[in-house]
């Protein structure tokens, strides 16, 4: 059993470690990056994800707000719940979630995105994080 499961669309993903879903979501190469191209990265794929799908979801880093094109901060405030966060790679995997052709399901044994904490309320072996944000 794998520990994470990632499905967009009709394709399905499975992976043993949040390491290999990060390399999926973001290349082999992401963690040779520098911190401004890991953060240019997670940037582009927000955009591209957005335009795809025809989101009304803002691209969002916290600390600066909603971002527009050449990373420009356009807004400081923010919905989060309106918003892909590309603070981090976690907070981002977690944002995915919003996007309605985005599954992301979590072994109930595993520690990747949810703490146990949170998974005791939930039966079975996976829980869908997409019902968690």
């Amino acid at each position: 059993m794998k520990n994470l499961i990632y499905m967009e669309q009709e394709q399905i993903n499975k992976f043993d470690s949040l390491q290999e879903l990060y390399e999926f979501i973001f290349g082999k190469q992401y963690f040779n990056l520098t911190e401004k191209q890991k953060f240019i990265r997670r940037y582009e794929i927000a955009f591209y994800k957005i335009k795809f799908y025809c989101l009304d979801l803002d691209i969002v880093h916290t600390k600066m707000g909603i971002l527009g094109e050449q990373y420009k901060i356009v807004k400081e405030k923010y919905n989060v719940e309106k918003a892909l966060i590309i603070d981090n790679e976690r907070e981002f995997i977690m944002s995915l979630c919003k996007i309605p052709n985005i599954i992301i399901l979590e072994s109930k044994s595993s520690d990747n995105l949810l703490t146990a904490k949170e998974k005791e309320k939930y039966k079975g072996n996976y829980i869908v994080i997409n019902e968690i944000i």
